[in-house]
């Protein structure tokens, strides 16, 4: 039929994506679009939108978009290749395998198979006599018989070599169990041992609710406390979220996912009826683990423990989710508590209730600052405006980023752009003759023109691609602020003009799902009215205009300091950048 990319295009002929959504979603028609409830976060007024036409759905309430892959990979969590795989034999076109492709496959199921099978030897141990000590483990932390059945817990004996001879007789060579992370390799051939001996077994399963790791917990003072098996072909740690193929139907229907530390919490919280509760599988929360979250989320709750430890790993969790752009709020705990001690000592209706009492982002960190530092005192102040400053310098949303200006200087008493200053400082100045960084806040007013303006000229490109290639040489990608408009830019920019019939090719050229978000947007929202062309052209000179802005501000700075040095010959050349930059300025604003 053709190479890859021509089979993926007649997957999105042949399959109607009202046929796939409507598996999941009541949709009514709408003019030319189709509405209904979404799938992805709990809402009462429809929010989803679906345009067959364009092969593309949308969710003005939570955001969530794309085309008919897009929606297979979101409502199964699966890889682009599973999802493809689905879609092509519901349009009945056989996919051809490489070699290559063929072995990893093979291997993959191989691999399940082992590991399926040392779940159930776990199982089995656990309920034999030599678990004994995994029971009364389990009993003293309260944990019930059916929750241990629903977690499917297990028990690694003591011994070497336990799980490798049971399984060999059932064709399983220690080499294969190696290979899925359950054997070490003794070094000089010496031949292989179990991973996991005398622990309490946690089975890690993926979405489709099969066992692709373990985490083995020891039941005494040894260490490491906890051990997970080694990363596989079936197991990346960073990329695996403990008990979400339990929580996710839950947190579909809430909106909302409570994110705690281990897995003892997770086992707690769904115990105690917390049903949309995952674990982070230790205390390094990661971009790829909150991009999965995100698929079933729309807003978060991150309780981690209340030691040092807990506070530190909840900061650095922060970060990750400002960086998806998934709303998340920190709860705080009393004491030294931890969520599985909480709920055990006073219940889930306390838990609920720190749940709901739970601090945003700027808030939290605020908070913990204002612990740290005398905010009273001026070096108190100072010390404040640094440690939040990071925090605001890596927010990449410039709204969000000037108010959180605002608040801080609300809170402190002292003047935005003092604290704008410092923050240039903190954030490490900017380039010598560069633009100024994303991280320095514009007042919110600007920014929010600026962003306008961005968005308003990629929905006219999206919507008028005839205007793509006129605009090549007066717009540029790294012109546009957000991330996300980058990058939708430099899909819309690169190459061809994609035709207004085939969408799904400027898809492929997008990664993030918040660029993917914008192009579904674009394409479901009513189009711009008037002269499209025209108006795509006026976006662009004021877009260049804000460009040209920033250059002239950040060669000013460099200016000043420049002569604050005394450095009489970069002085010069500074002084004539910044007289040519003008000029240029000055030119946009009569062109505008």
């Amino acid at each position: 039929m053709g190479g890859a990319r021509e089979i993926t295009d007649e997957i999105r002929r042949r399959v109607n994506i009202l046929e796939v959504v409507s598996t999941h979603v009541t949709l009514r028609r709408a003019g030319r679009t189709y509405k209904g409830l979404c799938p992805f976060h709990s809402e009462k007024t429809p929010s989803f939108t679906v345009d067959p036409e364009r092969g593309f759905f949308y969710c003005f309430g939570c955001h969530a978009g794309g085309d008919v892959f897009d929606f297979i990979m979101r409502t199964g969590a699966l890889t682009f290749g599973e999802a493809r795989q689905e879609l092509a034999e519901r349009a009945g076109i056989r996919l051809e395998q490489s070699p290559r492709d063929e072995q990893a496959s093979g291997e993959r199921e191989r691999l399940l198979r082992v590991v399926a099978e040392a779940a159930a030897f776990f199982q089995a141990q656990l309920r034999a006599p030599a678990g004994e000590s995994a029971r009364r483990y389990l009993v003293a932390r309260r944990v019930d018989p059916a929750t241990q059945e629903a977690f499917r817990l297990g028990f690694a004996p003591p011994g070497w070599d336990n799980l490798i001879r049971a399984l060999h007789p059932r064709g399983f060579a220690a080499a294969a169990l190696e290979q899925a992370g359950l054997a070490v390799a003794r070094p000089a051939g010496g031949g292989h041992y179990d991973a996991l001996r005398d622990r309490l077994i946690f089975p890690i399963h993926d979405l489709q609710g099969r066992p692709v790791a373990f985490g083995g917990r020891v039941l005494d003072d040894g260490a490491p406390k906890y051990l997970n098996t080694r990363e596989t072909l079936l197991f990346t740690k960073g990329k695996t979220l403990y008990a979400l193929g339990d929580a996710r139907e839950t947190i579909r229907e809430t909106g909302e996912a409570v994110v705690v530390e281990g897995y003892m919490d997770a086992l707690a919280c769904h115990q105690h009826g917390i049903r949309h509760a995952v674990a982070s599988l230790g205390t390094s929360l990661t971009l790829d683990q909150v991009l999965l979250l995100k698929r079933f989320a729309s807003r978060a709750v991150l309780v981690y423990d209340a030691d040092a430890a807990g506070v530190g790993a909840a900061e650095r969790g922060l970060d990750v989710f400002d960086q998806a752009e998934l709303p998340v709020r920190v709860a705080v705990l009393p004491g030294e508590s931890d969520p599985d001690a909480l709920l055990r000592a006073e219940g889930p209706e306390a838990f609920r209730r720190i749940c709901e009492a739970a601090l945003p982002i700027f808030d939290y960190k605020l908070a913990l600052a204002s612990r740290r530092f005398d905010s009273k005192t001026v070096e108190g102040k100072v010390g404040i405006v640094n440690e939040i400053g990071q925090l605001i310098n890596m927010v990449s949303n410039p709204v969000r980023q000037g108010e959180y200006v605002r608040l801080l200087g609300v809170h402190l008493g002292v003047r935005e752009d003092a604290i704008r200053a410092q923050l240039r400082r903190i954030g490490g100045g900017r380039p010598e003759g560069g633009a100024r960084p994303q991280a320095e806040a514009q007042p919110a007013s600007d920014a929010s023109g600026r962003a306008v303006t961005e968005r308003e000229l990629l929905h006219l490109l999206v919507v008028e691609p005839e205007a793509q290639g006129s605009l090549r040489g007066l717009v540029a990608p790294e012109m546009f602020v957000s991330p996300a408009h980058r990058e939708l830019a430099a899909a819309l920019l690169a190459g061809e003009a994609a035709s207004p019939g085939e969408p799904g090719r400027l898809r492929e050229r997008l990664r993030s799902e918040a660029a993917i978000s914008l192009l579904s947007r674009f394409l479901i929202a009513e189009p711009p009215a008037g002269d499209r062309r025209r108006a795509a052209e006026d976006c662009a000179r004021r877009l260049r205009k804000f460009r040209l802005q920033e250059q002239v501000d950040a060669l000013r700075d460099a200016v000043e300091q420049a002569e604050r040095a005394g450095d009489g010959a970069r002085l010069g050349t500074l002084a004539a950048e910044l007289q040519e930059a003008y000029r240029e300025l000055k030119g946009s604003a009569q062109a505008t």
